[in-house]
């Protein structure tokens, strides 16, 4: 039978989703309903930061509650290590029923066979569905068994690092962000539409059950490919320019790009976006349906933004500009957080983990680093962190790190290269003041600030080993 002082925990979870992709986070071209009434319904965080730019390492970070030098993952390609335990894991022996639907990215998508089972990582159910249509996984089962029809339209192509891996690419190419396209199937058959469709599924099913679940949406990631439905909401003509400083460089394969594309490029992701909205609603009116909504700690986050442009890029990478590194959070849970709550300090993704655990009444283990957000969250305090920390670094030796107050942004590279911004005069990051006088003082307290950040990060703590 249900505790009834431990909520259920639902965790929304999107890709390459920007912050200012929803039109509670103010962007006045967003349709997205149905996530700007969770917001009204509970917290929205304007100041939320994740710990890495790309997903493995990010998802690693987030729902381990640990720092990438803690994890010891820093980029793409790795397998979830068993000495690390993630939040699922700390859930169970408190008689959550766990579940994964959808992306997880615990496994890379290079050098292995996806026909092949993986770990089930603790989760007592397990949907899992990394792309969306390249792969003979869930998604595209659950395509088959409603309409074998509609299975050659909603594939998709691998990805540059899985096609050397000998696998069928089921379209012409791969499709990057700067070429978007309409999806060829029903809007029914999307990878958003079958994680909604599964997640409501677990929700009908185990309403009687404590559970945590999440619900691992692929979108707004590449390809940028919404169903026409969405794409007819926007007008190209509103949308605005990519923000590029007078000393940032384009991609080279950017350059001929018209400007026209980009605003294509910017409709089609906010297409997406929406259609991923329409999604959540549909999970948030599962939730009120079957009585669900007020006994759970529902979280909508992302694991990194998305360039679009921005600084002469495309996709994501270091350094830590906001667009990559500040997403989302939006926490809803009627018991405990006031409805319409605005948090404006600076928070991390490593928060989220710590915040489950103390509202489930779950003592937070020590190799946890996040600091639960539950005072701020319910008005004790107005204050958090004083900066966060972002770090990148590959096995070839290659690392870079960011740290972000809420003035001022730091980056270093072992290449030698810095950069500071002062975000309030450039909140767009366009102009390195790095080498300016007037900066001296803040530079030298930003440099110490990310070597004290980093030296917290690479605490492993004592941790006891999960077996899977």
């Amino acid at each position: 039978m249900k505790q009834l002082d431990r909520p259920n925990v639902l965790l929304i979870y999107t890709d390459q989703q920007r912050f200012d992709s929803l039109g509670c986070y103010g962007n006045p071209l967003a349709k997205t309903p149905n996530l700007d009434r969770l917001a009204k319904r509970g917290a929205l965080f304007q100041n939320f930061f994740v710990q890495n730019p790309v997903c493995t390492p990010s998802r690693m970070s987030m729902l381990t509650g640990r720092y990438c030098s803690s994890t010891q993952i820093g980029s793409n390609g790795h397998v979830f290590p068993q000495r690390l335990t993630s939040v699922n894991q700390l859930l169970k022996p408190y008689g959550y029923h766990t579940a994964q639907i959808g992306k997880l990215h615990f496994d890379p998508h290079a050098k292995r066979c996806h026909k092949d089972p993986t770990p089930t990582y603790g989760f007592d159910t397990f949907i899992l569905s990394d792309e969306p249509g390249c792969y003979d996984d869930a998604y595209t089962k659950w395509v088959e068994s409603i309409d074998p029809a509609m299975l050659g339209k909603v594939r998709t192509p691998l990805p540059p690092a899985a096609v050397h891996y000998n696998q069928p690419s089921y379209t012409k190419g791969f499709s990057n962000t700067h070429e978007p396209y309409v999806f060829e199937g029903g809007e029914d058959f999307t990878h958003s539409a079958f994680v909604a469709s599964e997640t409501c599924r677990f929700l009908k099913k185990h309403k009687n059950d404590l559970f945590f679940a999440i619900a691992g949406f692929y979108a707004p990631h590449t390809p940028v490919n919404p169903p026409q439905k969405y794409v007819d909401m926007y007008d190209l003509n509103d949308m605005p320019l990519p923000k590029v400083g007078e000393d940032e460089a384009l991609m080279p394969f950017l350059k001929d790009i018209p400007k026209e594309q980009w605003q294509k490029i910017m409709a089609y992701y906010l297409a997406l976006v929406t259609h991923v909205d329409d999604c959540v609603g549909k999970i948030i009116d599962t939730l009120d349906e079957e009585g669900l909504f007020d006994n759970t700690l529902v979280i909508f986050t992302s694991d990194h933004g998305e360039f679009l442009g921005d600084h002469g890029k495309i996709q994501k990478s270091m350094p830590g500009h906001d667009c990559i590194i500040k997403v989302p959070l939006i926490m809803s849970y009627p018991a405990r957080i006031s409805p319409e709550t605005v948090l404006p300090p600076l928070t991390e993704a490593v928060d989220i983990v710590p915040t489950i655990l103390d509202y489930c009444g779950i003592q937070t283990p020590r190799f946890v680093q996040g600091e639960s957000l539950k005072k701020l969250l319910e008005g004790s305090t107005d204050k958090h962190k004083k900066d966060i920390l972002v770090e990148y670094f590959d096995p070839f030796g290659r690392r870079e790190a960011a740290v972000r107050t809420e003035q001022y942004k730091y980056c270093y590279s072992t290449e030698g290269k810095e950069i500071l911004y002062d975000l309030s005069n450039d909140p767009y990051e366009l102009r390195n003041v790095v080498h300016e006088q007037p900066y001296a003082d803040v530079l030298s307290d930003m440099r110490a600030r990310m070597n004290r950040r980093l030296m917290q990060a690479a605490y492993n703590g004592d941790e006891y080993t999960a077996e899977y």
